[in-house]
């Protein structure tokens, strides 16, 4: 029930964010440019740190130890180059080449909500590291 509700969230998103959304501002998009880039070096305290606090929460929960002693096993891609980043309001998404992430904006900046998300046709995205 829990991937269901959070499969229609990441849905609800990704259609108002697409269909009236701006672009994010150079400074608010590197949230995930420095979430993707972490992954790549294996800099796990680095991409814990710009989880969202629940996304963080949820990857300790599922993996039963820190956020920094897991991260690095959830088989999130290299992202590559960012094709398409939008926001609306407080939430966000961006697409790369290789995975799509979903933000939101904290009161210390955008954090990662979900990473390594699949769409499939027209279902929701389907996100391995999710709050």
């Amino acid at each position: 029930m829990r991937r269901w509700v959070v499969g229609v969230v990441m849905g609800a998103i990704v259609l108002t964010v697409s269909s009236c959304g701006s672009k994010l501002p150079e400074a608010s998009s590197s949230a995930a440019d420095r979430f993707y880039h972490a992954i790549e070096v294996h800099d796990a305290a680095a991409a814990c740190g710009l989880l969202a606090p629940q996304t963080r929460h949820e990857v300790e929960q599922s993996a039963q130890t820190s956020c920094s002693a897991a991260i690095l096993d959830e088989d999130i891609p290299a992202a590559g180059t960012v094709v398409e980043l939008r926001k609306y309001g407080t939430q966000a998404y961006a697409r790369m080449n290789g995975d799509t992430a979903f933000l939101a904006e904290f009161g210390d900046g955008w954090k990662i909500v979900a990473a390594a998300c699949i769409r499939h046709d027209q279902m929701p995205y389907d996100c391995k590291v999710k709050g």
